[in-house]
């Protein structure tokens, strides 16, 4: 009995100092991406900024339905592109993703559908984890002013590692596509409370390698 109680003890202080981990990261993450949030198009500062649009597949990985996060991406970043907010996008995702799916080709598509000149669209295949599509960005594409598009909870974490990799960049803001409200999407929501733990762990480890 008494070893029992102390494997529950132990097991409520892990848990405890989780939740805590996860409460504090947020807060930091939420705190470094306030007044460089915009979600109208005419809010926008003007300049000289390269979209980095973080990449996603069209169709969800486990129900195959309709992914509503790609399309209010594309929507977004279409949007940001025809009101002459930015004059390049750079789609940054996986080229070779779990289920065989080219994130960034399958973004093109969908831009040169809304009108968006291909000259004009970048893919970077290699943008396996928002990590890489930051460093990325900088050093491999050499922007220097950015305007990350995604949904919220995904532009505060990038703008959090533009800000913390030791990168000089001049300008960072994000844009932020509508986030989903679906029963689905909340587990999106959810992985997103331990990816900012991920993250922190990656910035103390100095872990920023990328995938082979």
């Amino acid at each position: 009995m008494r070893g029992t109680r102390i494997i529950k003890r132990v097991l409520l202080a892990i848990i405890s100092a989780l939740a805590a981990l996860m409460v504090v990261s947020n807060l930091l993450v939420v705190k470094n991406a306030e007044g460089r949030l915009f979600e109208e198009v005419d809010s926008v500062p003007d300049g000289d900024y390269t979209g980095l649009l973080l990449g996603t597949t069209p169709m969800t990985r486990i129900s195959h339905r309709r992914n509503i996060f790609f399309e209010n991406r594309i929507k977004a970043t279409a949007n940001l592109y025809h009101a002459g907010k930015i004059r390049k996008i750079l789609i940054s995702g996986d080229d070779k993703s779990l289920d065989g799916i080219n994130e960034t080709e399958c973004m093109k598509d969908s831009l040169l559908a809304r009108g968006v000149p291909e000259s004009d669209i970048i893919l970077d295949g290699k943008g396996y984890r928002t990590i890489h599509s930051v460093q990325r960005a900088y050093y491999d594409y050499g922007c220097r002013n950015l305007i990350v598009i995604s949904q919220k909870f995904h532009n505060e974490r990038a703008l959090y590692l533009a800000n913390h990799l030791g990168l000089d960049f001049d300008w960072v803001i994000g844009f932020n596509a509508e986030s989903p409200h679906s029963l689905m999407s909340q587990k999106t929501y959810i992985r997103e409370w331990f990816a900012r733990v991920k993250m922190f762990m990656d910035l103390l480890r100095n872990n920023h390698h990328e995938k082979d």
